[in-house]
């Protein structure tokens, strides 16, 4: 089973703070793919049904420059 999060970022000006912020959230253990839009602020994360998403703001790219808010969780 695997869940879909989304995330609001904050903090991000440019596509260099997209890849950043991408490159941040595929390094998570147990993300199978992020898609991050500078225009909506937001993150699509997909990952494994053991991935909790309270651990994704705890990561290292939302420890500076960039902060997050989860949005929404959904099951698939």
């Amino acid at each position: 089973m695997a869940k879909t999060v989304e995330l609001k970022v904050y903090g991000m000006t440019c596509d260099d703070c997209v890849r950043h912020v991408s490159g941040g959230l595929k390094q998570a253990e147990g993300v199978t793919d992020v898609s991050v839009s500078l225009k909506d602020g937001m993150a699509v994360v997909k990952a494994m049904d053991t991935v909790d998403p309270e651990n994704l703001l705890k990561l290292d790219v939302f420890k500076g420059q960039y902060k997050a808010q989860l949005k929404s969780v959904k099951n698939e």
